[in-house]
């Protein structure tokens, strides 16, 4: 038959080592969620890349609409004055002109300044998430789940033949001379 003192030590050896191997498991599970995170966060990276690219892609072709624009409507301008007699090269006739040439001049530095601006934001959205990448990659890289279930089994191993040793010394009329 097997002394109850024999019986608890095996219990608390048993409890210890499913502490370590649910400390193991929960560190897996931590482990694996990092670098799911840092999967995630590199993807967004890359689209906002992507999207970077388009915003200016798409604003160098609405800047060479607005110049055609420019072109057609100083193009109706000036058909305009010579079908009416009017030189083109002089007074207010040239003044229309240059007005036309500056507004149109704006509007294509307006579409580019805004396209570089999204860009950026984009640029910028990428840099986070590529550094949040990172961060959650070195995570996941520091957890050792192996080691946190080794400690977890040791300190429950500890704090039970703590226990048990305190719990045994009141019955056996104390171990240390008490």
């Amino acid at each position: 038959m097997c002394e109850p003192m024999t019986i608890m030590g095996a219990l608390a050896a048993g409890s210890a080592a499913m502490g370590g191997v649910a400390a193991a498991r929960q560190a897996d599970a931590q482990q694996a969620a990092e670098n799911y995170n840092a999967q995630v966060a590199a993807n967004n990276a890359a689209i906002a890349g992507y999207q970077r690219s388009a915003v200016l892609q798409q604003g160098q072709a609405e800047a060479e609409q607005a110049q055609m624009h420019q072109s057609q409507m100083l193009g109706e301008q000036r058909a305009a004055l010579a079908a009416n007699g009017v030189a083109a090269d002089s007074g207010s006739a040239l003044d229309q002109l240059a007005t036309t040439r500056f507004l149109g001049g704006q509007d294509v530095a307006t579409i580019q300044s805004n396209a570089a601006r999204q860009a950026w934001g984009y640029a910028l959205q990428g840099a986070n998430d590529a550094a949040q990448s990172n961060l959650d990659k070195w995570r996941a890289d520091n957890i050792n789940p192996a080691g946190i279930g080794a400690m977890a089994a040791g300190g429950s191993l500890l704090s039970s033949a703590s226990m048990f040793a305190a719990n045994n010394a009141k019955r056996v009329g104390g171990w240390f001379g008490g």
